[in-house]
């Protein structure tokens, strides 16, 4: 047996007013009534919550400890209630999910898969826009969540970060870089490597690393996607970095090339699920980013969640 929660919310109320006549009044009962609960629940559990005393009642120290539990028992509750409205407002919903590029071909499949299952009801329409473009849709109303990778300005979004992802290097077979089974950064110092063309947040992140690793490479080739990129990887023009869920799907149809992990910390980019701060749908938008970063560790087992500061993973390359 275990109280109750209504039982938790009379012995919230107690401890709050002091008072048996005023913790009953706002819970909507008679004082006898949550007398007789607050007893009940001490006898369950053996020991005594509150000290009667004029004029206040307070709680015991074992009651202090039991009041703290339920005030989170209760909020968890709470916005369980929340997120089941919200599911509700949202069910015949049209929702409207931007996505950059570089994220779009690998999370889309299994996010618009989990998120049916959520909202049976719902219809979901995606746009594939570069950062700035969607920033600007997401604060427009264009669209109603955005899936991009940080950093980015703020701009009144609310949101819960996913997963930090680690780069991985592809390079053709026989590169000098394919030839080690880890990657110093500062190898990259001077490489010629195929980027994404200007607009991409993949590309400046790609940068980035290379200015960390030394002086900056040669980046005289640039492609607009990914799949374009690994085409030319393929061919033998050069290496270039790639996010570690891209893995699976671009290199599923080639052996003409090496993937790399880096060796100590790898470097890599945080994806985030933002929408507007205003939206009265936070609580479904954060099932939905409790799928997505479902989804993601499942692409790659060595990418764990997010708590706080990102810990620093090695991925898994192509030995």
């Amino acid at each position: 047996m275990t109280p109750t929660l209504r039982q938790l919310e009379y012995i919230v109320a107690l401890a709050e007013t002091g008072h048996f006549g005023q913790a009953a009044a706002r819970c909507g009962v008679s004082q006898p009534a949550l007398s007789r609960q607050v007893r009940d629940v001490e006898e369950l559990l053996g020991v005594a919550l509150f000290e009667r005393t004029r004029p206040r009642t307070l709680p015991t120290e074992a009651g202090q400890g039991l009041v703290a539990r339920a005030r989170g028992v209760l909020a968890d509750v709470r916005e369980l209630a929340e997120a089941a409205r919200a599911h509700a407002g949202l069910g015949r919903a049209h929702v409207r999910i931007g996505v950059i590029p570089t994220v779009a071909p690998y999370a889309l499949p299994g996010l618009l898969a989990e998120a049916r299952l959520l909202l049976p009801e719902a219809t979901f329409a995606v746009h594939e826009l570069q950062t700035e473009v969607l920033l600007d849709a997401l604060a427009g109303g264009i669209v109603d969540l955005a899936l991009l990778a940080r950093p980015f300005p703020a701009g009144g979004f609310a949101g819960t970060d996913l997963v930090f992802e680690p780069f991985v290097l592809v390079a053709p077979t026989g590169h000098p870089l394919a030839r080690r089974c880890a990657v110093d950064r500062e190898e990259l110092a001077g490489a010629s490597l195929i980027l994404l063309e200007d607009g991409h947040c993949l590309r400046d992140q790609a940068l980035e690393v290379c200015t960390l690793a030394g002086a900056p490479p040669e980046t005289t080739v640039t492609a607009a996607s990914i799949t374009t990129l690994m085409r030319m990887v393929e061919g033998g023009l050069g290496a270039t970095l790639l996010p570690a869920s891209a893995l699976s799907v671009e290199l599923a149809t080639t052996r003409a090339v090496r993937a790399r992990s880096f060796a100590g910390d790898p470097p890599g980019r945080l994806l985030t699920l933002q929408w507007r701060g205003s939206s009265p749908h936070g609580a479904v938008h954060r099932l939905l980013a409790d799928a997505l970063r479902a989804h993601y560790l499942g692409l790659n087992a060595d990418m764990p969640a997010v708590h706080g500061p990102c810990p620093a993973i090695v991925s898994a390359g192509q030995a």
